[in-house]
């Protein structure tokens, strides 16, 4: 089963509309990471911050659009589970991106972190 999305002859991903998301995603997540350690390193000076729950939100939205690409690009190699026709790259791809799913849940549900982002960072109160 051969699949994915190719290269174009410039050997960029052939797909336009899955080539843009891949680099927004790529900028998103360096942003990220230069934001996790500036805040990291302001943890160690003045302690943790309720800023940790915006990089919980965002960790797990980077978390999801990354295997959510991986997907996309490998077609339908992207959607086995087991079996001969799927390499082990392919399936640990979808099964990543099962995890990804529950990302939300087990790291704190991204309700329950934007209730405390409102309250704690906006000062929103329980009425508001």
């Amino acid at each position: 089963m051969k699949s994915y999305v190719g290269t174009d002859e410039q050997g960029r991903i052939a797909d336009a509309d899955l080539r843009a998301r891949v680099i927004k995603y790529e900028l998103d997540n360096l942003v990220f990471q230069m934001t996790a350690k500036r805040v990291a390193a302001e943890a160690k000076a003045q302690g943790v911050s309720v800023v940790s729950s915006i990089l919980k939100n965002v960790g797990a939205k980077l978390t999801q659009e990354r295997a959510e690409l991986t997907l996309e690009a490998m077609g339908m190699n992207g959607l086995g589970w087991e079996g001969d026709g799927f390499k082990p790259a392919e399936i640990m791809a979808a099964r990543t991106w099962l995890w990804g799913k529950a990302v939300t849940v087990y790291g704190g549900t991204t309700e329950i972190q934007n209730n405390v982002i409102a309250k704690r960072i906006l000062g929103m109160l329980d009425h508001q």
